[in-house]
């Protein structure tokens, strides 16, 4: 479902988020919900994002928000999820997490994959909580991110810029991921880059996405991923079954 318009300003500074990070969080949840009503979803898949970040803000678990919800402010076009996606440290934090989710929707099925602990309403195929550790280098560093969102008296993090995009590139080449959702990855990551090129900006940290690319795909992925953001640049597209063929 489109957005209620392009953000004008979306660049972080020294680790300070500017308002229309927060902005674009809540046009994505504002867009999710309408969406979700005009689908006439079930009482009980209406999962508010505010409260999941109140309540896990209120127990003091460090958390990075992460998913469409976090990059509307990288992309300059906030969009509709079907999930909330939350990156905590794996062991004790996580547990913590899972148990602050599940104690404030008890009416949800708990699933345990790879990576992630998700939450579904039952019935449902598809996830509308996750609960994510670090199962590669780069998502690893985006518990790093020191972008701060003030809003509303909610204080959270989201992913850095360069961390968005090696997120987004590690997704694309999940070969276990639903296709659908990885040309979603690929429009996101697109959307970021060119984001990234627009006047008051925040431009790409190279160096730093070369690290995290080769932490995606260690003999390739730094390069790999560089390629990626010049092509855009220049007005290309990413094409997955390329970036396949080149495993």
């Amino acid at each position: 479902m489109a957005s209620n318009g392009r953000l004008k300003r979306g660049g972080a500074k020294n680790g300070i988020s500017p308002p229309n990070h927060a902005r674009a969080v809540r046009l994505s949840a504002e867009i999710t919900r309408t969406q979700w009503w005009l689908m006439k979803k079930k009482a009980s898949a209406k999962i508010t994002l505010n409260r999941i970040l109140r309540v896990l803000t209120g127990k003091k678990i460090p958390f990075v928000l992460t998913g469409a919800h976090a990059i509307g402010g990288w992309t300059g076009d906030p969009r509709a999820t079907h999930d909330v996606d939350i990156l905590v440290k794996s062991g004790r934090n996580h547990a913590r997490a899972v148990k602050a989710i599940r104690e404030l929707y008890p009416q949800l099925e708990v699933r345990d994959f790879h990576g992630v602990i998700a939450f579904f309403v039952p019935g449902e195929r598809q996830s509308v909580i996750d609960i994510t550790y670090p199962h590669r280098g780069d998502i690893e560093d985006t518990l790093t991110s020191r972008v701060w969102v003030s809003d509303r008296g909610l204080k959270y993090r989201i992913p850095f810029l360069e961390a968005a995009l090696a997120n987004k590139y590690g997704a694309m080449l999940a070969t276990n991921r639903d296709a659908g959702k990885r040309l979603q990855d690929a429009a996101d990551f697109t959307k970021m880059v060119r984001h990234s090129t627009e006047e008051g900006q925040q431009p790409i940290d190279l160096d730093k996405l070369r690290v995290l690319g080769e932490k995606v795909w260690l003999g390739g992925g730094g390069e790999e991923i560089l390629q990626l953001v010049e092509e855009i640049k220049q007005g290309g597209i990413v094409d997955l079954n390329a970036l396949m063929r080149e495993r």
